[in-house]
């Protein structure tokens, strides 16, 4: 595997913090325009994989749907495109408008936005999607019902997302970090 641009200047982001599913991480985390894209190229880190179809799925049983736990690892360790990938199965079969499909839309959303943040250290004209990203998944989580959704405190999240974005609407770029926002889930809530 190649040495990408941010890929190993990452190794420490994170360690030591909890994790809620097994499977490994990609060798890299995809950036447009650093990285071959993982499924289209044949370096991508995904080219080939079989993608599983998603079927019916209940979210009162989150803590054993495999598929939500390692989109919420892969977000918390900066691999917001691979994330959403692993989320977008589940957000597809959801119901229209329902939580379960604002909540996942949302954090697909907020997770784009801190990779149009992160990709605004080569173009600083990706901040004007992070804003739109960010609004877009804010408000979308805001909707969700009971507050507390899938594990995840919405309003807390909110509101440490928020104070960490506000950067940007001065064009000002935070840097992602393990500072970064989080998703924490209470495990004890299910």
């Amino acid at each position: 595997m190649n040495d990408y641009p941010l890929a190993s200047s990452e190794q420490d982001l994170n360690i030591g913090k909890k994790r809620y599913s097994k499977p490994e991480f990609p060798p890299y985390r995809f950036v447009p325009g650093l990285h071959p894209h993982p499924t289209n190229s044949p370096e991508g880190h995904s080219f080939g994989a079989e993608e599983d179809e998603v079927t019916k799925w209940n979210s009162d049983l989150w803590i054993d749907n495999q598929d939500y736990l390692y989109g919420i690892d892969l977000y918390n360790y900066h691999f917001y495109w691979e994330a959403h990938e692993a989320w977008e199965g589940l957000w597809i079969v959801s119901v229209r408008n329902s939580s379960e499909h604002m909540f996942l839309q949302g954090l697909i959303k907020l997770g784009a936005a801190l990779l149009k943040i992160r990709m605004a250290s080569l173009e600083i004209q990706d901040l004007i999607g992070a804003r739109n990203l960010a609004k877009s998944g804010m408000s979308l989580l805001s909707k969700v019902r009971p507050t507390k959704f899938m594990g995840l405190n919405i309003p807390k999240y909110l509101e440490s997302y928020g104070d960490f974005i506000k950067p940007i609407h001065d064009n000002d770029i935070p840097l992602i970090d393990n500072n970064t926002p989080r998703l924490l889930l209470d495990v004890n809530q299910h």
